[in-house]
C-alpha cells in the first residue's frame, strides 16, 4: 500500500521542461540549406505577445558571424528560426526559452555544414541582428563616404590652374622694385646723353 502511494506521488510530481529534439540535431552533418532551424520541448513554450527577449534563438558560425534575422516563431512545443547558412564549417544554434509552467531553458545545438556543389550561401553579420531592424552603417563609414562623394564636386568647382596662380598682390613688391629700377636707368641714360651733348657743343665753339 505504501509503495502504491509513493508511486502515485512520483507520478503527480510536476516534471521539468526539457528539450526532446532539434533540427538539425546535435552533431549532425548538414549538406543542404535547412531553411528552418527549430528546437522541440516536452511541453508547450510560453509565447507572450510583445515580450521581446523571453524566447531567443541565434545562429552563428565558427568565426562568430550571425545568420538569420532573429525573428522567431513559437507554435506549441516548438520554437523556430528561418535562416540560411554561409560557408562550410561548424555552426552553433543557441536558444533560450520559457516553458508554459514558467521554467527557463537554454542550451546550444552544434552541427557541421558541408554544402554540396551549387548550394547558395548567405553572408553573415558581425553584429547580432534584431528582429525587425536592419543593420545600420557606422558613423565613421558614413563620414568617409560623404567625404569621398564631396571630393569630386570640390575638384570640379575649382577653376583650372587656380592652384598654380599666386595670391593677389603676391608679386606687387617685385613690380615696384622693377619699376623703380627702370626709372633709375632711364634717368641715368638721360643724364649721360645731356652730358655728351654739352661736350659736343663745347667742342664746336672752341674749333
Amino acid at each position: 500500500m505504501l509503495l502504491l502511494a509513493a508511486a502515485a506521488a512520483v507520478i503527480l510530481l510536476p516534471s521539468h521542461a526539457s528539450v526532446v529534439g532539434s533540427t538539425p540535431g546535435s552533431g549532425d552533418l548538414v549538406v543542404d540549406q535547412p531553411g528552418t532551424f527549430s528546437v522541440v520541448m516536452n511541453e508547450e513554450i510560453l509565447a507572450i505577445e510583445g515580450a521581446a527577449g523571453t524566447n531567443v534563438m541565434q545562429l552563428t558560425d565558427e568565426d562568430g558571424l550571425f545568420y538569420g534575422d532573429s525573428c522567431i516563431a513559437v507554435e506549441g512545443d516548438t520554437i523556430a528560426l528561418d535562416a540560411q547558412l554561409g560557408a562550410a564549417g561548424d555552426y552553433t544554434l543557441t536558444y533560450q526559452l520559457v516553458s508554459a509552467d514558467g521554467h527557463a531553458v537554454d542550451g546550444t545545438v552544434a552541427f557541421a555544414f558541408e554544402p554540396v556543389a551549387g548550394t547558395e550561401s548567405a553572408t553573415g553579420s558581425a553584429t547580432a541582428p534584431v528582429c525587425g531592424e536592419s543593420v545600420a552603417s557606422s558613423p565613421a563609414a558614413e563620414d568617409t563616404d560623404s567625404a569621398a562623394s564631396s571630393a569630386p564636386e570640390a575638384a570640379a568647382s575649382a577653376e583650372p590652374g587656380a592652384a598654380d596662380e599666386p595670391a593677389a598682390g603676391g608679386n606687387l613688391p617685385l613690380l615696384l622694385v622693377g619699376g623703380v629700377a627702370a626709372l633709375a636707368a632711364a634717368g641715368g641714360i638721360a643724364i649721360a646723353l645731356k652730358r655728351r651733348s654739352s661736350r659736343g657743343a663745347d667742342g664746336e665753339e672752341t674749333s
